[in-house]
């Protein structure tokens, strides 16, 4: 890959079209809030037509009481105006009609100023963005990086593992996930940190100031953000490389990409892809952390850590509800929802549904595999699951490889931020005797 002068991508240098107006910036700001929450409004629920309030799941520190909180309602049910689908049979149903549950008019009110490439398009244009995609991103790409990104965990991990204790969460999950799309997108890690403190600080200033103004500092890291990315595009079509930017620039034709599309592909993998692999990192290792003997299995027999990853993901999704909006009338478990309906998915209960899993709220690695709707389903299913289960492989033989037996740190009960649309851990304290990692 052509080297690219950091010098070159000053983040207080603005092209004019970053400069173009603080409305559009706004728009950005709001949109990573959304993606982040992957469904406007859904930690905002007030009194609702079933006396359901999000703020009186209870979730922080139990998901297993949560979900069956949900399913006391129904397979389906409205709270304020929206139509929860809870059931896997009624989540199917939804991802086999995409036609009905519609899924750009669900992002619609964000206002983004770019196509959030291939999220919220809808068929046919849904078709001709993944016909480019999903081949970048298939297994045998992933497995000409794996060297590379393993090399990538173990240094991280080699940071830490001589001190006998680390944060999950600020050590590895928070910095790994950029790492690696830094790395596909052939972006200098160097830029790491500077990259993690953009995203950060967009969606938290963005939340807090929900419904208002931007603030200059919301403003000035929302275009440093936009401009980093736009003049990448705009390097990487004069300077090409091996990465997938320099691979989708290449496309000619009628599925020749325009830049406002590739900087939305760029901000979807930024503001809603980084945050669940770092939050499916800590969740992998609390359970693991909670699970000795599920955690030796996996030292015993390394066989075991797919399918153990695979059902720790049917349990703790961090993106746990998909936003859609009906285009007819319909009827789904006996209830009709109208047309132009707001819909949120709920694959968190669709997981544990106890009608299609065996003891749905275990780690059940032994019975093989049981599916999960984690990565979502139908023609809008993760585009970068095979990327992510990479990560979450390489994070978890690398971790014990080095640091086999491990604790939560006495006195620490992780709990996620609720209500909010999202889930993921804020810390995760680890204790441990202290290792070194062996070349």
């Amino acid at each position: 890959m052509p080297a690219v002068e950091h010098e070159a991508l000053d983040p207080h240098r603005h092209s004019p079209s970053t400069r173009a107006s603080v409305h559009t910036v706004y728009h950005v700001t709001a949109m990573s809030e959304a993606l982040k929450a992957h469904s406007k409004g859904i930690s905002q629920m007030g009194q609702s037509t079933t006396s359901f309030r999000m703020a009186d799941v209870p979730m922080a520190a139990d998901r297993t009481a949560g979900w069956a909180f949900f399913r006391e309602h129904g397979d389906v049910f409205e709270s304020n105006g929206t139509y929860f689908l809870v059931s896997a049979d009624a989540v199917q149903f939804a991802h086999r009609h995409p036609e009905i549950f519609t899924s750009g008019p669900a992002f619609e009110s964000l206002g983004s100023p770019v196509p959030l490439v291939p999220l919220a398009i809808d068929p046919p244009d849904h078709l001709r963005f993944r016909k480019v995609l999903d081949p970048m991103l298939a297994p045998r790409v992933i497995n000409t990086m794996e060297d590379e990104l393993r090399a990538q965990v173990r240094e991280l991990i080699q940071a830490f593992a001589g001190r006998g204790e680390c944060d999950i969460v600020t050590d590895l999950a928070r910095l790994y996930p950029t790492q690696v799309f830094l790395t596909l997108f052939g972006m200098p890690l160097a830029d790491r940190d500077m990259f993690i403190g953009w995203v950060e600080a967009l969606v938290e200033q963005s939340t807090a100031e929900s419904g208002r103004e931007p603030t200059a500092e919301v403003v000035e890291t929302a275009m440093a953000l936009f401009g980093y990315l736009q003049r990448f595009i705009e390097r990487k079509r004069a300077e090409p490389g091996a990465d997938l930017l320099s691979k989708i620039l290449a496309v000619r034709g009628e599925d020749a990409w325009t830049d406002e599309q590739i900087l939305g592909l760029c901000f979807l993998f930024t503001l809603a892809g980084l945050d669940t692999v770092t939050a499916t990192i800590g969740f992998v290792m609390m359970h693991l952390a909670k699970n000795p003997e599920v955690r030796q299995r996996l030292v015993d027999d390394p066989a075991m850590v797919g399918p153990t990853i695979e059902e720790i993901l049917r349990l703790e999704l961090p993106a746990p509800y998909t936003p859609r909006v009906t285009s007819q009338e319909v009827e789904v478990a006996g209830v009709v929802i109208p047309a132009g309906s707001m819909v949120q998915l709920c694959l968190g209960t669709a997981n544990r549904d106890p009608r299609r899993y065996e003891r749905p709220n275990e780690i059940g690695a032994e019975l093989g595999d049981r599916g999960h709707l984690s990565f979502g389903g139908g023609i809008h299913r993760c585009l970068g699951s095979h990327l992510a289960r990479r990560e979450l492989r390489l994070v978890v033989e690398e971790f014990h490889r080095v640091i086999p037996d491990y604790e939560i740190a006495p006195g620490v009960e992780p709990e996620i931020v609720w209500p909010s649309g999202t889930h993921h851990l804020i810390s995760l304290p680890l204790r441990f005797t202290p290792a070194e990692v062996k070349a």
